[in-house]
């Protein structure tokens, strides 16, 4: 047991070197701009807990959610996506749109698995180091702009400090055309850029793709940073987050 617990630490001290050493100087090949739209299904009981303690919010934040932008700059072997920042109509209900959306920080996609910025967590901020998703492919295609689409299924599950699991379904649309294994949010590893993004509670579509010159090194072209925080493990902050959650009911 002490043997894997030296192992795990010094594998996730070889991350955050490895990590942060490729951070230093990253500049993207291509900067991809995604719009979003949330959709709450008003038949859950999240919509009735909403409604209930901020009367409005939901109808709110699904209308300003089309004012909102993020982008996906990426290179050959590495993405970034984060949200753009720029003057909303409604800061309360953008926020509240932003948190519904699963959206909690910046993005880093690396060839085999991605880091998540997660910065609003009452116990603490972390990077989390994730495992890619299981997609199942399917031979459906349609168009979406300029590019054949195909189509990609996954979904993940939540359990509550009750024990009641959620199964949370998402679908893909991704073009062979633009060869790059990533997308919004984290989801990728997909035979091509992901176009539209299906989730229960949003859809990600693609508005724009500019493309910079080869070899170019510039502010322009510059590919963020991640908080300095600390990395852990997504079964890691799992564990943290279900305590934090039965600590804030048991208060309520």
């Amino acid at each position: 047991m002490q043997k894997k617990r030296i192992y795990l630490l010094f594998l996730l001290s070889f991350i955050n070197i490895n990590f942060y050493s490729q951070n230093k100087k990253q500049y993207a090949k291509a900067k991809v701009s995604y719009g979003v739209k949330l959709h709450v299904d008003k038949n859950q009981e999240i919509y009735k807990i909403h409604e209930k303690y901020f009367p409005g919010m939901v109808t709110k934040g699904e209308a300003v959610s089309s004012e909102i932008d993020f982008s996906l700059v990426f290179n050959d072997s590495t993405s970034v996506f984060y949200l753009e920042k720029k003057l909303f109509s409604d800061n309360s209900a953008v926020s509240f749109a932003i948190i519904s959306i699963g959206y909690f920080g910046r993005v880093k996609q690396l060839p085999n698995n991605y880091i998540t910025e997660n910065l609003q967590e009452d116990f603490g901020r972390f990077l989390v180091l994730r495992p890619y998703q299981k997609w199942e492919l399917h031979e459906e295609t349609k168009q979406i702009g300029n590019y054949i689409c195909f189509k990609a299924t996954t979904f993940h599950t939540t359990t509550n400090p009750k024990g009641k699991v959620f199964k949370n379904n998402f679908t893909a649309w991704y073009t062979p055309q633009l060869p790059y294994k990533f997308g919004p949010l984290g989801y990728g590893s997909l035979p091509g850029l992901i176009v539209e993004l299906q989730g229960e509670s949003a859809t990600y579509g693609i508005k724009k793709i500019e493309f910079y010159k080869d070899g170019e090194k510039s502010k322009k072209n510059r590919m963020p940073r991640l908080r300095k925080k600390k990395l852990i493990t997504e079964k890691e902050f799992e564990k943290l987050a279900t305590k934090d959650e039965k600590r804030w009911r048991n208060k309520n």
